[in-house]
């Protein structure tokens, strides 16, 4: 009879497989023209493998009694706990202003930390990256997800792109004709300068060159990074889990291997 700890190592290890493969089958089959689509494809295909690949060598491991395989499958998944470690404690540090901001260009000499403060505004809003994410926004139509009541600029429901890509910036004073067509009122009297002249009508460029989509974006970019610091850590404590599971998978290995090896 399997001990405790093979079922939960076969058991959970059968599952992670199961997710990676059908992952894996989805990124690969499942290709389009987005540039949103090719953001997620090659990232997910990686990370599709790997999960499958380290759940591979669990159930093999578990099921064969192999201690080379086992030692393998430890090696990984405490490579992993170090790297989601790792992980949430960067996302902590650009997604947090005063962490960020405390820990940036400390050191001795000219070895320093990176500008953790305004590490995604360097990394994502300019450049190469800025236009991709801003195809991926025209090739999402985000900004055509609306309804009659999102006329309303200070509608609570408008996600943070939304409000500050989709739309003119309040102090412009343009009115609005629909969701997306914006006019300048015949009474305006101040000049069209800044974002309310990079503000446009095409729907493939709307408010995208605007400082407004920038911060939209970044807001955005924080609350989801935030929500993946949680995922992070349920995931730390999953492998942590099975970790301990492969350890006792190991130790109840150890004395056939021996015996059949000495």
């Amino acid at each position: 009879m399997l001990r405790l700890s093979n079922a939960a190592v076969i058991t959970t290890n059968a599952i992670l497989a199961l997710i990676g493969l059908a992952a894996l089958s989805f990124s690969v089959y499942v290709q389009g023209p987005s540039q949103c689509q090719r953001f997620v494809q090659n990232p997910l295909i990686v990370t599709a493998a790997l999960l499958f690949f380290i759940s591979s060598l669990g159930l093999i491991a578990a099921l064969y009694g192999s201690h080379i395989i086992i030692t393998l499958y430890l090696f990984f998944l405490f490579l992993s706990i170090l790297l989601l470690l790792v992980l949430s404690v960067f996302i902590f540090l650009v997604t947090n202003p005063t962490a960020g901001k405390a820990l940036s260009g400390r050191g001795i000499g000219n070895v320093k930390t990176g500008d953790y403060q305004n590490w995604i505004g360097n990394h994502f809003l300019r450049g190469k990256n800025w236009e991709g994410i801003t195809k991926c926004l025209s090739d999402s139509r985000v900004c055509k997800r609306f309804g009659p009541r999102d006329i309303d600029f200070d509608s609570k429901h408008l996600s943070n792109v939304q409000f500050g890509c989709c739309r003119p910036p309040v102090e412009c004073g343009f009115e609005s004709k629909n969701a997306t067509w914006w006019t300048v009122p015949a009474t305006a009297t101040t000049a069209i300068i800044g974002d309310c002249k990079a503000w446009s009508n095409t729907q493939r460029q709307l408010c995208y060159a605007c400082e407004s989509c920038k911060i939209g974006v970044l807001k955005g970019i924080r609350k989801r990074w935030r929500i993946l610091i949680v995922v992070n850590l349920l995931l730390i404590l999953l492998v942590v889990f099975l970790y301990s599971c492969g350890c006792c998978v190991r130790k109840n290995n150890r004395v056939p291997w021996k015996r059949r090896f000495f």
